[in-house]
């Protein structure tokens, strides 16, 4: 997502029109981000729990223990870990994306402080750390222009930890510098493995973030190796629904052990200045819709045949269960025609539902059709030269 066109209301859109959710806590000044966000429409979306404990007591009681520097980048840590735990304690639906956000100010002021005008702030998602720090110019920046741009920046490091482009336009004369920082833990998928994050997207600059915005079509797939025919069904769904579209990769499998994260990596960096690649923990396409309802799924007609047959549900009733549920969820699959044992396998080859027809749709053969599979490759077949 970018909001490089629309100023600050472009970027506060972007915020609500991701998937993700956030607490935020803000002590000491920017508090006009909360505004910012709440009094144009989707806030709801985005804004689970906003707390200000301007008083030391207060952020001491939000933190569990008083900070050993009020203004700080470490203060500003702390408060969006303990943001991010809130959040995910009061998100209720645990497929959302959450992150949490701290800031702590020391602006203007017209009695005597020590140190510099500054702005700490952070944002913690379970996996990674942004951290930005401020220092102003301290006579030439008024307590009003300080705020001004504190909420700004507040809110554009926001945008940065839901997948927003990062925004630029933000200093001023007032600012006299700047630094940002990140801190990434040691394993940053075991949010994902472990349920706290539903899914996480990687996107072609390399940046991971939770969440983001549910693109208009996915291309699922194990990416070991990724290769042409992924790239033919990426751009099907580009030409059919416009962007954004992405591949998605899950952790998890029905039959198999959940990938290490190494290897998860591994896969993703093959989409570095590609594509955005969302990594989920959802191994089938009814647990793919919960987490991106509306997204429509674009697959070869090997997958769709699975799609179709009881085996893989245990029985009738509960794949036309699950085929009802993708309906409701607005899901849809577009299907490519796929060589198979020497036989070129189409949507019209299967046996389908009468039901169900309406949720698939074909992509006719002579604008796609796919002959090579990871597995090939993998194997050295013929397809891999």
């Amino acid at each position: 997502m970018s909001a490089a066109k629309g100023g600050l209301d472009g970027l506060v859109h972007c915020i609500h029109a991701s998937r993700t959710v956030a607490a935020l806590v803000l002590t000491g000044g920017g508090t006009g981000a909360i505004p910012l966000l709440l009094r144009r429409p989707g806030g709801s979306r985005t804004v689970l729990d906003v707390a200000v404990p301007y008083g030391p007591a207060a952020v001491a009681a939000y933190l569990g223990e008083a900070p050993a520097q009020a203004c700080s980048v470490e203060t500003a840590e702390a408060l969006a870990r303990r943001a991010f735990q809130r959040a995910c304690q009061f998100r209720g639906d645990g497929s959302l994306p959450v992150v949490g956000l701290g800031a702590t100010a020391a602006l203007a002021t017209d009695r005597v402080r020590r140190g510099e005008d500054r702005l700490h702030a952070a944002a913690f998602d379970g996996s990674r750390t942004i951290a930005l720090e401020w220092w102003f110019q301290p006579l030439h920046s008024s307590r009003q222009a300080q705020e001004s741009a504190a909420e700004r920046a507040i809110v554009a490091l926001l945008a940065d930890a839901v997948g927003v482009a990062p925004w630029r336009e933000l200093a001023g004369s007032h600012l006299a510098s700047a630094r940002r920082s990140g801190e990434v833990e040691d394993d940053e998928l075991a949010v994902v493995h472990d349920g706290t994050q539903s899914w996480f997207t990687a996107y072609p600059d390399g940046r991971r973030r939770p969440g983001g915005q549910i693109p208009t079509a996915l291309v699922p797939g194990s990416f070991n190796p990724w290769h042409e025919a992924h790239l033919a069904l990426w751009e099907a769904a580009r030409r059919r629904f416009g962007d954004p579209v992405a591949y998605e990769l899950s952790i998890t499998n029905v039959d198999k052990p959940p990938l290490p994260s190494a290897e998860v990596l591994r896969r993703a960096a093959q989409f570095d200045s590609r594509a955005s690649l969302i990594l989920t923990a959802a191994p089938t396409f009814v647990e793919k819709a919960r987490l991106l309802p509306g997204a429509a799924f674009v697959v070869g007609a090997d997958t769709a045949r699975r799609i179709v047959d009881p085996v893989y549900y245990g029985g009738v009733e509960a794949m036309h269960g699950a085929l009802r549920e993708l309906r409701s969820l607005g899901s849809r699959f577009v299907v490519a025609g796929r060589l198979e044992h020497g036989r070129f396998l189409q949507l019209r080859d299967l046996t389908m539902p009468s039901e169900f027809a309406g949720l698939f749709e074909a992509i006719p053969a002579g604008e796609l059709r796919v002959d090579v599979s990871s597995t090939e490759l993998r194997a050295g077949g013929p397809a891999s030269g």
